[in-house]
Formats: structure tokens, sequence, C-alpha cells
């Protein structure tokens, strides 16, 4: 009897392996050996693809629902079948022409951009479409200032340098006149330009404690704007858009007892924020990215670390500022989901968020 190379062998478990996921993930139905020797074309009898089926599920990359019904893969196999796809297809024409076209108009104001980046991910991925931003108190100030309306009523501006904007009505507890407005605004961008959000009020506070008593009154408009400045830098910074497509999937997550589970998690952002402070956290380093361009993580079923996203897989890549990475982004869908596409969705996403930053930051300095 012929001994194959062990090379051979394990080639062939692979290319089995590949093909069994590849077809269950566009079908949705488990693979029988029969159905592997009639359309997969590898010139394999069908006790061979028997026994490769059964090694394969003794690994752990298969399993069968029931006795006499064809395989399924694991979580193990899903890792398998991600790991790879070392060349990430190229986005279809379409979908890049849809992603452009929605992004041909300026987006003026970072809130907008994530917003509608999460929504254009849900919409293109048929899944839930994920966005988040760093925290805006951890960001550092381009700009802050104040512009009068009337009597006791001004605007309060604050531009932060990853291009986050607010602007929000304050009203004081004095009719400040035009030049103590004046004299604090250029007091205020020379004190706190280049530092973050968190510390502007101390810095500038301890300035102006330093100054003479006829400037009281300024202080005290200043303490004003840097309260309310900490009431408005607390805005979401988690965009999630699609959570009603998850709903599609419903047969893939099982009974309505997890259904409910998984609404639940959407519902309290805080843990689906934490979960991809965490993606964020395994990218950054020291604020910084590495010369080679990130690769999209993807995490499938319980390698998320939420049992709720059990049935669920993630797709995650970072964006940045400046070489600075300053968010992440993603797509949560089916673990029968088109892998190679929805990386190359989010690989894709990534850059473009990551150009659109760098552009208003060079716009910016033409106005300059």
């Amino acid at each position: 009897m012929r001994q194959l190379k062990p090379e051979v062998v394990e080639s062939r478990k692979k290319n089995l392996l590949q093909w069994v996921i590849h077809y269950y993930i566009k079908n949705s139905r488990p693979v029988s050996s029969s159905l592997i020797a009639d359309e997969a074309g590898m010139g394999l009898s069908p006790a061979t693809i028997r026994n490769i089926l059964q090694e394969l599920e003794d690994e752990g990359f298969l399993h069968q629902p029931h006795t006499s019904a064809g395989r399924e893969p694991t979580d193990k196999g899903y890792r398998f079948f991600v790991d790879y796809l070392i060349d990430v297809q190229r986005l279809a024409s379409d979908d890049k022409e849809r992603i452009e076209r929605q992004y041909r108009d300026r987006v003026d104001e970072l809130d907008t951009l994530l917003s509608e980046t999460s929504k254009l991910l849900s919409k293109v991925s048929q899944g839930a479409g994920l966005v988040l931003s760093q925290q805006m108190r951890d960001q550092t100030l381009r700009r802050l200032e104040l512009i009068p309306l009337t009597g006791k009523n001004v605007l309060g501006i604050l531009v932060t340098e990853a291009g986050l904007v607010r602007h929000w009505p304050i009203r004081l507890n004095f009719a400040p006149t035009a030049r103590q407005i004046n004299v604090l605004n250029r007091f205020l961008n020379d004190t706190i330009c280049g530092c973050t959000v968190k510390d502007a009020q101390s810095m500038v506070m301890s300035h102006l404690r330093k100054m003479e008593a006829e400037f009281q009154e300024l202080t005290n408009l200043a303490d004003e704007l840097l309260k309310e400045v900490g009431r408005v830098i607390t805005p979401e910074s988690l965009y999630v858009e699609g959570t009603d497509n998850i709903l599609s999937y419903a047969e893939d997550i099982g009974d309505v007892a997890m259904v409910q589970a998984l609404m639940r998690v959407f519902n309290e952002k805080r843990r689906l924020a934490g979960l991809l402070e965490h993606e964020l956290g395994r990218k950054f380093e020291g604020g910084k990215l590495s010369l080679a361009k990130p690769k999209p993580h993807v995490s499938i079923g319980v390698e998320s670390g939420l049992p709720e996203l059990k049935d669920l897989s993630l797709v995650t890549t970072t964006y940045k500022y400046n070489d600075r990475v300053v968010g992440v982004l993603g797509i949560l869908g089916s673990k029968r989901m088109e892998y190679s596409r929805m990386m190359s969705l989010v690989d894709y996403m990534g850059d473009i968020v990551s150009r659109q930053l760098c552009g208003w930051e060079q716009e910016d300095r033409g106005h300059e």
C-alpha cells in the first residue's frame, strides 16, 4: 500500500477543511462526505473523505450536531479559516464606490464622521457596525473659546487635535464685556493649546491665581467655562449601528434567551465599549503604531471575552491621527460571515477614517 508523505496528508486535510467551512458559510448547511465527494472536486474517495472528516472532528475543527448529520465548523475551525486567509481579497468595486460616495462631501465633525462610519459598516456588511473613539478627556486641545450672544449668554466652542468639536450655550452669573471675552480667549488658547482636556482646568486656574486681583472677574468667567467643559466632555464615544441586523442571525444564535441577552449587551454600551477598548489597547503601544500596517483582528465566539457573543464573530481594526492610534472600528456578525470581505472592509474603512482626519489637519493648516 502506497504511503503518502506527511506534508501531502496535511495539505489535503487543510484543503478539505477550507472547502467545508467555505461551503458552510455560504449555505448554512452541515456538510456530508457524499456532498464533498460530489461537489468538491478533490479526487478523493468517499472512504478517504470520511476518514479525514473524522480526524478533523477529533482535532476539534468540526463537529457533528447529530449522528446522521453532516459536519459544521467549530470556533477552532473558523479560527483556522481566518488565519489561513493570508491574502485578504480586495473589496468589490461597487462596495468601494458606495464607501467613497459616502465621504465625498466633507464631514465637518468627528462625531458625524464616526456615526456615518458605523452606519456604512452596518450597511455594507449586513451586520452591526461599531466605532469607538478615544475618550475626549484624553484628547489634546486645539482651541477653546467663548462667543458672546446676548446679556449673560455665551456660546462655548471646544476643538481637539483629533477633530472632535463641541459647541454649547452657557448662561453666566454676570454679563461679560467684549474685552473680557477677548482677553480670556487669548489667554485660554495661549495656556491650554497642546494639553489634554482633563488637565486644562487645573492648568488655567493655576495661571489665573497668579494674576492680580483686578482680573478676579476674568477668573470667575474662566472657572465657569471650564466647569461647563467638564460637563460636555463625556459624550457617547461608542457608535453602534445595525443591531437589528443581528436578529437575522437568530438561527445561529440559538434560543430566545440568548438573543435577549445579546440585545441587552447592545443596550449596555459600556460593555461593548470595554470590548473595543481592549482591542484598542491590544494595538496601542505608547500611543504609536508600529511601522507595519496593522492587520484586521478577528475574534471568534468566546474569544471576544463576552459570553453573549459566543455565536458571533467580531472583525476590528484601528484608525489613527498623525500616526497616533485614536480609535477602533469593526463589524459584529454571524460566524458564517464572509471573512475575507469583512476583513477587507474594516481595513479599507480604517484607512478612509485615518485619511479623513489627516485631511482635516491639512485643510486647517492651509487656512492658518
